[in-house]
């Protein structure tokens, strides 16, 4: 089968797909991509098992053909090529790619080996705009756990209820919780998205485009105009994330965000990976304390602040990674008498994290 195709039109939803692929897999079939000619239009797959996507493509083909070719090489190809159309001829177990004065050969495989891909028709299933679902794992991702040991805190945890949907990271030690109201959200069983799969859900979705959500017992599966992920779910229970948050926090104090995070980062600059910050309340002031091999530093701000006198430790990079994804212009932190929970939240309650000190 002879044809060819302009070289963008086939480059992005390959680009897109070729990140599922396994690279070090005990089946080397993983490695590929298979790639659906119809008279219709032209289907591509990409799977590891725990993970796959589909992608549509407005090409119709001069006949139907399957082929199965290796799909980051593919990719390297493609991205090479110049613009406009590429030429591709299909012979048996080859595929010759022409543009001008350059020709490559790929080595195919056998269609019939690679695993059956099939979207889900979800228990669940409601609407979201991309630019919420991208907030909704942004605002979250940061706190998922990477120790493989607590394999259940290594996703987003997705739960709906009353018309809203609430996503949650934790590592143990923070907490990110995300809450949005939602049409069409019913209620359901919360799920846990594994961490790699909302990166690559990160990858197809673009701000503003629709996307319909769909869950079942075992899978999540979000679709797009040109582009469906399907992911298995990290089985197992979620901590209960609802009766972790502090409701009886009374030492409040509300900081400009830009003045808080720079203050964090210029006492960060003396510290290495274990040593902490020491953060201190008192009347009409917040002194952001750090001491390491090298040196000590402390910032003192002002603030509006008739609480008790109080001291915490925390891991650094815990409190600038909530900041940092507080929209607006104001932290609210509110901090317990004795050991505890702090918590952390932007105006309204929609968003809040909570961080453990660190005891010393």
């Amino acid at each position: 089968m002879n044809f060819s195709i302009d070289k963008n039109s086939i480059l992005g939803p390959i680009s897109k797909l070729v990140g599922i692929t396994e690279k070090r897999s005990l089946m080397p079939i993983l490695s590929n991509i298979l790639i659906e000619f119809d008279i219709a239009h032209t289907t591509i797959y990409s799977t590891d098992l725990e993970l796959s996507a589909i992608g549509y493509i407005e090409y119709s083909a001069p006949e139907n053909k399957k082929i199965v070719v290796h799909g980051r090489k593919f990719l390297e190809i493609l991205r090479e090529m110049d613009s406009g159309e590429i030429l591709f001829q299909i012979d048996e177990n080859l595929l010759t790619i022409k543009q001008k004065q350059t020709e490559i050969v790929l080595s195919l495989q056998d269609p019939d080996e690679f695993p059956e891909v099939k979207k889900i028709s979800g228990e669940e299933e409601f609407v979201v705009d991309g630019t919420i679902l991208l907030e909704m794992i942004d605002k979250v991702s940061f706190a998922v756990s990477l120790d493989e040991t607590r394999y259940i805190l290594t996703g987003m945890h997705i739960k709906g209820k009353d018309g809203s949907v609430t996503v949650v990271g934790t590592d143990g030690f923070r907490m990110a919780l995300y809450e949005k109201m939602l049409d069409g959200v019913g209620n359901f069983k919360g799920i846990t998205i594994p961490k790699r799969s909302l990166a690559e859900m990160e990858r197809v979705v673009d701000e503003g485009e629709k996307v319909v959500i769909s869950i079942d017992e075992k899978y999540v599966q979000i679709s797009t105009k040109n582009i469906v992920v399907l992911s298995r779910v990290i089985e197992g229970s979620f901590p209960d994330f609802e009766n972790v948050i502090p409701v009886g926090n009374e030492n409040v104090v509300r900081l400009e965000k830009e003045v808080f995070l720079k203050g964090l980062k210029k006492v960060s600059s003396i510290m290495g990976r274990s040593e902490p910050v020491r953060i201190t309340l008192s009347q009409g002031k917040m002194e952001i304390e750090a001491e390491s091999d090298i040196g000590r530093a402390k910032e003192v701000l002002a603030i509006d602040y008739e609480g008790e006198g109080i001291s915490m430790n925390f891991n650094v990079r815990f409190v600038m990674d909530v900041i940092s994804h507080i929209n607006g212009g104001t932290v609210i932190m509110s901090a317990p008498s004795t050991y505890g929970a702090v918590l952390f939240r932007e105006e309204g309650d929609s968003y809040k994290n909570i961080v453990m000190p660190i005891r010393v």
